[in-house]
Formats: structure tokens, sequence, C-alpha cells
């Protein structure tokens, strides 16, 4: 709740507090990084769009990235990659491409040297700076083992039980300290942070290599008054201790997998031979994951917001946002939803679904067969009242389990020649569309009790997290940051929808 005083106390640190920058230095992470860089400069000029090419640098920027935005030695992310799937793909890409083996030579080298480190340039300078008992939240981007970075920041500042690990969406809420430290560059992290600050004094760590921006002082963001900018009331102080002779900047994106390459490939697949296919939208996920949705405006896909009073929200593919985690069905080889629906029905079950799947895969055979305005023409002639582009494309929809309106329902019978069981299957359509209700219901429920159990800080930072149904023993959903949405939509194969796909292994494929 925003209280007047806490109006009051944003304000004025807002007027008045410190953003410092601090330079952290490790040459080898340094080599890395620029062997990296040239790396992917060549192959941008060289215009090499294959996906080995992708993959490879895929998992060498998820290696820097990680390392950049961790307190935690080098070698405590020694596991993050498996290093005999990145060697095998290096050697594939040298074969392929045998200008690029020496640059792909270099980067792996000063990976090895990285991976078995027992630097710790980050840890060391948090001990050796701040060593008073102020109220400090830490800020992190991302985190691969929070659990691992909170037991060793408890060793580290035994003597002060006031240093603790904060998220961004956490200091949106009524948290406020004597000092944060925000760890990486200010673009990797959300406007607000600085807008409406939560401290006097907010402190920077970066690597002297890394370049960054300072941010942009927007505090009222829709207005046009010259109070909107107050840049007078934050004081900058650059503190650049590095006397380094490898400096090149580098700006570093927390965004580690490059989506555009990823549809350019997806578009340049063979065409499709099956009978049946449906468009869809591609959503990028943490973890080198991502999904197909079906393009619709149906709103049956389950979100967790960390700015929402609801744990769980509803909403379609086209309603999504990257500030949302995703709950994906992940245990139970079938719909969870759908097992306890057919619990509900009973014996039926199985014969109602049969005759469901009949007619909708009779519908869209008429869709994919002849043009939307003709479909809704001949509907609108027999009698529906609710009919056009986005309604049919929903009703042939698996998603969908029938139209509003028994008019609509009717109309669609007698395009695919089923008018004579048209009430019975409306009967059982209505059946099912009940039970799927009463499941959703059900299982929603079970799931808000485990995310209320659980530390979503950890899964603002570790960007994925798994939820266990307390009544079914492989009954689990995980939630997976959104981080890419295409605006594109795909041709795909009904089987391919809700599937997650590994980017890691798209080469492979």
């Amino acid at each position: 709740m925003i209280t007047l005083s806490r109006v009051n106390k944003l304000f004025e640190l807002a007027s008045n507090y410190n953003l410092r920058f601090h330079e952290v230095s490790s040459k080898p992470l340094a080599e890395y990084s620029l062997s990296l860089k040239k790396l992917e400069y060549k192959i941008l000029n060289q215009d090499e769009g294959d996906i080995l090419l992708n993959d490879l640098l895929t998992h060498f920027r998820k290696f820097r990235f990680i390392l950049s935005a961790s307190p935690l030695p080098f070698s405590a992310h020694s596991e993050l990659i498996n290093s005999k799937d990145l060697n095998r793909l290096s050697r594939q890409c040298q074969l392929i491409y045998q200008d690029l083996k020496k640059d792909i030579d270099t980067v792996l080298e000063t990976y090895e040297a990285l991976r078995n480190s027992p630097e710790k340039p980050v840890l060391d300078f948090l001990r050796e700076n701040f060593k008073d008992k102020r109220s400090t939240g830490l800020v992190l981007k991302t985190a691969s083992d929070l659990n691992a970075i909170e037991e060793v920041l408890k060793r580290t500042f035994l003597w002060d039980k006031s240093f603790s690990v904060v998220t961004p969406s956490k200091l949106k809420k009524s948290f406020f300290f004597d000092r944060l430290i925000i760890l990486g560059p200010t673009y990797w992290y959300p406007d607000y942070l600085f807008h409406c600050p939560r401290s006097s004094s907010i402190e920077i760590i970066l690597y002297d290599w890394q370049s960054y921006h300072t941010p942009r002082m927007e505090y009222f963001t829709k207005s046009h008054s010259p109070i909107s900018s107050l840049l007078q009331g934050c004081n900058i102080h650059m503190r650049n201790t590095s006397d380094i002779d490898y400096r090149e900047l580098i700006e570093i994106s927390d965004q580690i997998i490059d989506y555009k390459k990823i549809e350019k490939s997806l578009a340049n697949r063979p065409a499709l031979t099956a009978t049946e296919y449906v468009g869809a939208k591609l959503i990028g996920l943490a973890d080198a994951k991502g999904i197909f949705f079906e393009d619709h405006s149906i709103k049956n896909i389950w979100t967790i917001s960390m700015q929402s009073k609801e744990p769980i929200l509803k909403c379609s593919v086209n309603e999504l946002d990257t500030d949302s985690y995703l709950l994906i069905r992940t245990g139970t080889g079938r719909d969870y939803i759908q097992i306890k629906a057919d619990e509900f029905i009973g014996n039926r079950a199985e014969k109602i679904r049969h005759r469901h799947y009949v007619w909708k895969k009779r519908l869209r055979k008429y869709t994919a067969k002849y043009p939307a305005e003709k479909i809704c023409f001949y509907l609108r002639k027999h009698g529906g009242t609710r009919v056009n582009k986005i309604n049919l494309r929903n009703w042939a929809s698996d998603d969908n389990i029938k139209p509003r309106e028994y008019n609509d329902f009717l109309a669609l019978m007698k395009l695919v020649k089923f008018e004579e069981h048209a009430e019975k299957l409306w009967k059982e359509a209505e059946d099912l569309f009940r039970a799927h209700h009463r499941a959703g219901m059900v299982i929603r429920k079970l799931l808000i009790q485990e995310i209320k159990k659980s530390n979503l800080g950890k899964l603002e930072l570790e960007q994925k997290m798994t939820f266990h149904l307390p009544d079914s023993e492989d009954a689990t959903f995980t939630a997976y940051k959104i981080e890419y949405i295409s605006q594109n939509v795909f041709q795909v194969e009904p089987h391919q929808l809700r599937a997650l796909i590994d980017f890691n292994h798209l080469g492979g494929q």
C-alpha cells in the first residue's frame, strides 16, 4: 500500500542521493570477453547465419553474462555449461568454418582458464570496501544458484546480519536501505531503481571492461513539467581505479539468445508436409527454452506476475509481457487439467473426447482449405450470430472447447456435416467445458498454495522454478521468465504447441 509517508521518503531520496560507480578488475575475464567480442564481430561481418554458430555463441555468452553478474568465485560456475557439448560444438564449427578455427580456440582457452579459476573480484571488493554495519541490499540481475550466493555472503559478512540479497521487484514495495549495492551496468535494471531510489547511497559495481550508461532521470515519466527531470537530485561519482592496458568497453546484453536468428532459422525450415497445421507465436524463455502458443485471443495461458495482487493470471498469447513468468506443465505427459477433467466426467470421458476431436479436426480442415471470409459468410447465412475471423480461429482451436452460443455451434455443425448430431455434441461440449473449468479451479488453487509457500525472489533471480502439486507424484508446473515474444506467426503442427523447445540443441535437429 502506498502511504503518504512512503511517498515523502521517496521524494526526499530522489531529491538528494549519491550514485557511485566502482570498477573491479579481472584480466582473465576481460580477455575472455574481448576474444568473444572479436569472434562475434567476425561472424557478423561474414554474415554467417548458421544455427551451429548461433548455438556456440549462446553458450559462450551465457558463461560471460553469469560470471559478470555473480559475486561468487569463477570456479563456482564450472558446471554451468556442459564442457563435452561445448567442445563437440566447437569442433563442428571449426570443421565447417576453417577461417574461424583460431578465434574459437582462443575463446576456448580463456574459457577453460576461467572455469577453473578461484578468482572472486566482486566478493573481494565487497569485503574490502563495505565493512560497516549499515543496512545493505545487494541487488543482482540473475543468479544461477541463489542459495550458494546467500551462503557465501553469510560467511563473508559474519559480523553483519543486515547485508542481504534483494530483488528489483522487492524494491518496488516498502523496502528501504541505508545503502544499495547494484552489481552490473545500469541498463540491466529497471529505471525505477534510479527514478525512485530506495536508499540515499547507491553503489554500482561493474567490471572495468564493461560499458555503462548513467540512468535516465525521469521521475514523473508522463509529465511535461521541468520537474520530470531531477538530475540535480542525483550526485554521480565515477571511481575509475583500474590502470589496465587491455581496456575495450563491451556492452553485455542480458538477452543471451539471438532470437532474430532463431526466427530466421524457423522461417527457413522446409515446407510442412503435414495435413494439419496451425498459426503460432514463439515465446522465448529463460534457460534457453522456447514454446509455441497458438495465435488466438483465448485467455488460457497461466503466468506469475511480481507486480500483481493475484498470484496467477490468465491471458492470451497476445497479452504476454516480458515482466511475467510463464507457468508450463512439465511433469506428467498428459495435460493435468485434462486428466482431472476426465476424472470429473467419469467413464464417458474417452468417447466424448473422441467425438469432440472428430468434429474439431473436420472444422480445421475447412479452415485450412477455404478463406476465412467464405466460411464466415456461410456461418452467418446458417444462423451464426458471433461470427468473425477471430472467433472462427478460436472455435477451430483445441484450446477452445465450444462457442458461447448454441446458434454459432449449430452453424459450425452444419458446416462440418454433423447437423443431425448437433444437440448431443453440444451437450457433450458443455460437459467438457464444465469439467475443464472445475479442474482448472482445483489446480489453480493447488498452485497458488505452492506459490505462496515459495521464495519468489529466488524465482526472479534464477528465472526458473518448479512447483510440485501436493496431490500427485508426477504433476509439476515450471515457471520460466519470459524473455522474448515474437511478432511473427509460424505454421506448426498441433503437437508442437505448448511443448518446450531447447534452443541449445537447435543445431542438432
